[in-house]
């Protein structure tokens, strides 16, 4: 998990548009290397990840439970900054539906799921 947050971080390298907050800045630039070219949100998937695990080796459904409520409120968050990266970027659309597909995962992940 610590390793695909890294990753997050190093793959926008310079770029002066990371922000903690849900609103892209306007210098916001798109990057679409590294880790960026597998999911689009590699920092919330280490994050998952991490407390996943962390959850699973201390054998303790309640963290198990407070994963999942992380996803959700990481998947809101996510809704809302790409709906304003859409807004801001008019490449992010074809970056969103046509090149990485995987949210938190990699689309080659999750398609066997998607076709059950």
């Amino acid at each position: 998990g610590a390793a695909v947050i890294v990753a997050g971080l190093v793959g926008l390298g310079a770029t002066d548009g990371i922000t903690p907050w849900p609103k892209p800045l306007e210098k916001t630039e798109l990057v679409t290397t590294g880790i960026y070219s597998y999911i689009r949100h590699p920092m919330y998937a280490g994050l998952l990840s991490s407390m996943m695990g962390i959850s699973v080796l201390s054998e303790s459904a309640i963290r198990v439970l407070l994963t999942f409520v992380l996803y959700l409120v990481l998947d809101a968050k996510a809704n809302y900054e790409e709906s304003e990266l859409n807004l801001l970027l008019p490449e992010y659309a074809d970056y969103q539906d046509n090149l990485v597909k995987g949210r938190f995962f990699p689309a080659a992940i999750l398609e066997p799921f998607e076709n059950s």
